[in-house]
């Protein structure tokens, strides 16, 4: 396999990537704009979706549905998510991502709202999947905006910190959510939920830029026209999509909270043990999600992901000696533990090299079709756990976890070029030197 194609970054005084014509963006990671247009509207949206989380397990049960029915008001929000990467992509590159940006938030209010008067189940399950689908919008906005007008040198930071912000809301949401839910009735969260994204909408509107937009062409293009087009976006940069793909099924059974149900059945753990174990992960998860956006601006991507992603092919396959020689729950909840750190400090990474990677021309695509990817891993794994758990035994879903981690470790040590930052002249910042700091523009290497 060659080298995946990258940029070759400019020297200390060059511009730096994926910025406003190079530039990027005045101010830092801490800047006004960056809190009001990024971190705020990121954590209202996510209390809002937090609040909801406690009432829509009752409001399924409220139609008289069975288990199996019921999570389809879960899968659906997922689907809806995984859908929406690639449209809105291409709505991006078509009408600019602040109409999307703000169109995210309303579409979530407006599906929020209708969901405190729908009597049908059919009703709820298309609500909630798009839902997921708004909440995708909102997402792939936020990164082309990161990738259109931040610097490499912070870009890192952003978007840790934009998922940062976004678990901050969804660790507070449900504890007020549950009050709502046992005073109010299930219904009540989303009321407050509809309300918060409208809220969201304040901020994003006062600070969000657009982003160039694609021009019209003044005839259709031919379809093979479009389809080297495509090709030009997916083919140079193949093995980011691999780390991006890989990086999805690591992650899965984390984010799915497989590894809570295993407990369950596994060492009988009651909910408030699982609720102190999630909580403990939560603890872990929070403050070396925003330190790890330091140190990729700081050190480079790789040299913060390759331990991140060893560490957790490590930790997993100690899970799953663990299962295979029953050992007890104290080394399973510290081996967990130490899974969820290694895998926290991965966080953001794999959005952080989509931003730097996407290129100019086709960078909403290029980033729904990245989200796609990733999402689709992230989606798949959970059934892939399940199913080999069930055949094979418990042992060979943590293996195959570890599997995808190691993976990942090995296309980024492999084929994908560090950033690193330029050594800093006296009284000057240093310059990150990233893979993309042209936009995006492939050039192949080795």
């Amino acid at each position: 396999m060659p080298r995946s194609a990258v940029n070759r970054g400019r020297e200390g005084g060059g511009r730096e990537g994926g910025g406003r014509d190079g530039g990027g963006r005045e101010g830092g990671a801490l800047s006004r704009e960056a809190v009001f247009s990024t971190y705020l509207p990121a954590f209202v949206l996510s209390l809002g979706a937090g609040v909801a989380v406690p009432a829509v397990p009752t409001l399924a049960k409220s139609f008289d549905v069975g288990f199996g029915s019921a999570s389809g008001v879960v899968t659906s929000f997922v689907l809806g998510n995984l859908a929406g990467t690639v449209p809105s992509g291409w709505l991006i590159d078509r009408f600019g991502r602040r109409a999307v940006l703000l169109g995210g938030p309303v579409l979530t209010a407006l599906m929020a709202f209708a969901v405190v008067f729908t009597h049908s189940f059919t009703t709820l399950l298309v609500l909630r999947f798009f839902d997921g689908v708004a909440a995708q919008m909102w997402l792939m906005a936020r990164l082309a905006a990161i990738s259109h007008g931040t610097a490499a040198g912070r870009r890192g930071r952003e978007v840790s910190w934009l998922f940062g912000m976004n678990n901050s809301g969804k660790l507070a949401g449900p504890l007020v959510g549950g009050f709502l839910a046992s005073g109010g009735g299930a219904r009540a969260p989303f009321v407050v939920y509809g309300v918060l994204a409208l809220a969201a909408l304040v901020p994003a509107y006062l600070y969000a830029e657009d982003t160039p937009r694609r021009k019209r062409d003044p005839g259709r293009r031919l379809r093979r026209e479009r389809l080297a087009a495509l090709r030009g976006l997916v083919l140079p940069r193949l093995v980011y999509f691999g780390v991006a793909l890989f990086a999805g099924l690591t992650r899965g059974p984390v984010q799915a909270d497989l590894l809570h149900l295993y407990a369950a059945f596994a060492y009988h753990l009651g909910p408030a043990e699982i609720g102190y174990l999630s909580t403990a992960a939560a603890a872990i998860t929070l403050p070396v999600g925003f330190v790890s956006g330091w140190l990729m601006d700081r050190y480079g991507r790789k040299r913060t992901m390759v331990p991140g992603f060893t560490g957790v092919a490590l930790a997993m396959c100690a899970l799953a000696a663990s299962a295979l020689f029953r050992f007890s729950v104290f080394w399973y909840v510290a081996l967990f533990l130490v899974g969820v750190a290694a895998q926290a400090l991965t966080g953001g990474s794999i959005q952080t090299i989509g931003a730097d990677v996407a290129p100019a021309e086709g960078r909403g695509m290029f980033l729904g079709l990245w989200r796609f990817t990733g999402q689709g891993g992230q989606t798949l794994s959970p059934f892939l756990f399940a199913v080999l758990a069930a055949q094979f035994g418990y042992a060979s879903s943590f293996a195959f976890t570890a599997a995808s981690a190691a993976v990942v470790a090995f296309l980024l040590i492999r084929y994908v070029p560090e950033t690193r930052t330029a050594a800093p002249h006296r009284g000057e910042t240093g310059t990150l030197r990233s893979s993309a700091e042209t936009g995006g523009k492939a050039s192949e290497a080795g």
